[in-house]
């Protein structure tokens, strides 16, 4: 079995690592995971929490505060129950022709995603809450993709990301607003709403987070102002070209100067699932003296990595 490794960037608000206020509050230490995904991961309910157990454990002794998992981490837990199917499949298309044939009704992605929401959110609840309660911290499990009843008849499928705070409790989620095409169209996602994206507390620290497109977009900057940490979780669906590392400045990095926030964390699944595949940078970004400049980061845009 391929040996998986993971990111860790710890943060303390002073010196670049430690943040102290005035106040000399004490510092908040973050470990960001950069996931590399497989089928493998997704092909049992077991699989999935004894991989994910062993990050957590691994990331266990460093003592962060919070443990952040990439944007798509938990999606396709949904997928679990055809798991076999899958691996005859040579892409998501042929994928889901199989799956239609033993689960007729579903006439479309975001049906499949639907359909099995009840299960990704049982599975999250095992796997997340419990590990955050056995181990004492805080963890955004990275996003799922999750039921949002928006009438008296109408359901939509949102890209959701959520927060299980150290006693295992659900204390936060946030769905993203500016999706991208894929999310759209191919998937039937829709958009959740800026004005529910808050800025919330750990450790006396004023997090903010913004889902990969969201970062993009400069609306952000007014409303996560003053924020301690902001997270950026990260899908980046293309080759991680020259070309793409200078589109990561722009989102993160070129953010967290005009908001007045210190620090910013942006971390990425890597990996393939049939035919999709995702690659990216972590990386750390401190604000001093009106520059921002990269502290830490990934030392390959394709795999998990320690740092």
């Amino acid at each position: 079995m391929k040996k998986h490794l993971f990111l860790l960037i710890l943060i303390s608000l002073c010196c670049s690592f430690l943040l102290y206020s005035e106040s000399s509050r004490p510092g908040l230490k973050v470990a960001a995971v950069q996931l590399h995904i497989d089928e493998d991961l997704y092909s049992s309910v077991e699989s999935f929490r004894r991989r994910i157990s062993e990050l957590i454990a691994e990331s266990r002794q460093f003592e962060p505060d919070l443990i952040i998992f990439p944007e798509y981490t938990s999606v396709f837990i949904a997928l679990i129950p055809y798991s076999r199917i899958i691996k005859k499949a040579a892409n998501i298309a042929q994928a889901f022709e199989f799956i239609k044939k033993q689960e007729p009704m579903l006439k479309s992605y975001s049906d499949l995603f639907l359909f099995n929401s009840g299960l990704v959110e049982r599975v999250i609840y095992s796997v997340f809450a419990d590990l955050a309660a056995e181990y004492g911290v805080n963890i955004i499990g990275g996003s799922y993709f999750a039921w949002k009843k928006t009438g008296e008849n109408n359901v939509t499928l949102r890209n959701r990301a959520f927060l299980f705070d150290d006693k295992g409790r659900l204390i936060y989620l946030q769905d993203k607003v500016f999706l991208t095409r894929f999310e759209r169209e191919i998937i039937g996602l829709s958009p959740g709403s800026m004005e529910n994206a808050l800025p919330f507390s750990i450790g006396g620290r004023r997090i903010a987070l913004s889902i990969c497109r969201d970062t993009f977009i400069s609306d952000w900057e007014e409303h996560f102002t003053g924020s301690d940490l902001w997270l950026d979780i990260k899908a980046n669906g293309t080759k991680y070209t020259p070309e793409e590392a200078a589109s990561f400045m722009r989102a993160l990095p070129a953010r967290i100067g005009p908001a007045g926030v210190n620090a910013g964390i942006t971390t990425c699944l890597t990996g393939k699932f049939l035919d999709l595949f995702w690659e990216g940078e972590s990386s750390l970004a401190i604000a001093e003296g009106g520059q921002v400049k990269l502290s830490n980061r990934a030392e390959s845009a394709s795999e998990e990595e320690i740092l």
